[in-house]
């Protein structure tokens, strides 16, 4: 049996990852691949829901930053779970490198989730910093902090650090995968190829 692989796919907000990660899963199935995606925010909430806590992710990531660290490290623990029950598919983990807490940047992926989610790869989303902000106020759902395209750029950057600094604690490499405006499709058969 094949083993099966687990690739992060990482992107500030607005980068599309969640889109492509959406579309990869439709590939998947198309091609007989067994890929299972796993949304990294919504367990988070839903574990927060659990608690009779704030049920909205843009509302979680303003919460104290140890509610925060407890509800990333249950993620981590239920998504080990996912895939040990599901042994023979490649996981596909969509989430955050970096999270813009009322505190300042904190990582996604702090080493405890590291451990526990034992990556293959990193993919990094990226978009040019219009399109970005474009696509942050397109999505009614979301409550986003309103943003200038400076700090788009310095989110994009801080990303591309916190990826390298996960590669360095993992070993394993990072892959950045661009999104522009209407090609989310080439962008998710790029990582469905990651996938073997």
């Amino acid at each position: 049996m094949k083993m099966s692989r687990v690739i992060v796919v990482t992107g500030i907000p607005g980068t599309g990852k969640t889109t492509i990660c959406n579309e990869l899963r439709r590939l998947a199935e198309r091609s007989g691949k067994r890929v299972t995606v796993l949304n990294y925010g919504t367990i988070m909430v839903e574990l927060a829901k659990e608690r009779g806590k704030p049920t909205h992710r843009d509302d979680v990531r303003k919460s104290k930053l140890s509610f925060q660290r407890n509800l990333q490290l249950e993620a981590a623990e239920r998504i080990s779970k996912i895939m040990a029950d599901k042994t023979g598919d490649s996981f596909v983990i969509d989430t955050h490198m970096i999270v813009r807490t009322t505190d300042g940047y904190w990582t996604g992926l702090p080493i405890e989730v590291l451990e526990r989610l034992n990556p293959d790869l990193f993919v990094l989303v990226e978009a040019e910093p219009n399109e970005v902000l474009a696509r942050r106020f397109r999505n009614p759902s979301r409550r986003r902090d309103r943003a200038l395209r400076d700090e788009v750029m310095e989110e994009l950057a801080f990303s591309r650090n916190m990826a390298a600094a996960c590669s360095v604690l993992t070993g394993a490499p990072v892959k950045i995968v661009k999104n522009p405006s209407g090609k989310q499709v080439e962008a998710a058969e790029e990582i469905l190829k990651l996938l073997g």
